[in-house]
């Protein structure tokens, strides 16, 4: 099979992969609830949290961090014999945007944070890792995690070249990460302008 065959097929895998609606799954096997139509509608970790607990929430960010650092870390190796940086960060990319317009649930999805970090940790691990620091940090002053995610992606480009030696295709695609992010946000920084977006811990409903 040719190189530019097995990218193609990556590619696609890295989108299934990416669009694995987790959240979804946890509500519906655990729960026997649709968190599509429960608080904000979400299917993402911080509406989890929100409707169904914490635990469950650290269960849908663990695996769509898997998710990410599967599509950017491990697809490259099955898809190349020699996989290069731009092919692992145009897998990590697909897995995202099968994340945020995720297959299985009629194209919606989440936020596509968490699959972006799990990216990130294979792809710039070090770079990551001050975001998430960043994120935490964010989170801690504000309660926000909206404003979190959006600060701590819009820094990951400059924590990207300032702990590696990117070349340009690289450096386009952690652009094109927090642009895909803030789109994501979009009824987020709506909400924040109104003064209607709900702080972490703010429960919209729960599930006992």
């Amino acid at each position: 099979m040719s190189p530019q065959i097995s990218v193609l097929l990556g590619v696609a895998a890295a989108y299934l992969l990416g669009g694995f609606p987790t959240g979804v799954v946890v509500g519906k096997v655990l729960h026997n609830r649709d968190i599509c139509k429960l608080g904000s509608g979400n299917p993402g970790a911080i509406n989890v949290w929100r409707v169904f607990g914490f635990k469950w929430a650290v269960l849908v960010i663990l695996l769509d961090v898997g998710k990410g650092w599967l599509a950017a870390g491990w697809l490259p190796k099955v898809a190349l014999a020699e996989p290069v940086p731009l092919v692992a960060a145009l897998f990590g990319l697909s897995a995202m945007m099968g994340h945020i317009w995720s297959p299985y649930i009629r194209f919606s999805g989440g936020k596509g944070v968490a699959a972006a970090f799990g990216c990130g940790l294979a792809l710039y691990p070090t770079a990551a890792l001050i975001c998430l620091a960043l994120w935490f940090v964010i989170v801690a002053l504000t309660r926000y995690s909206s404003v979190a995610s959006l600060t701590a992606c819009a820094c990951y480009p400059a924590a990207v070249y300032w702990k590696s030696e990117p070349g340009f295709p690289e450096i386009v695609v952690s652009l094109i990460i927090p642009l895909l992010l803030l789109f994501t946000h979009r009824s987020n920084l709506r909400r924040l302008w109104a003064g209607e977006e709900l702080k972490i811990g703010h429960q919209n409903q729960s599930v006992k």
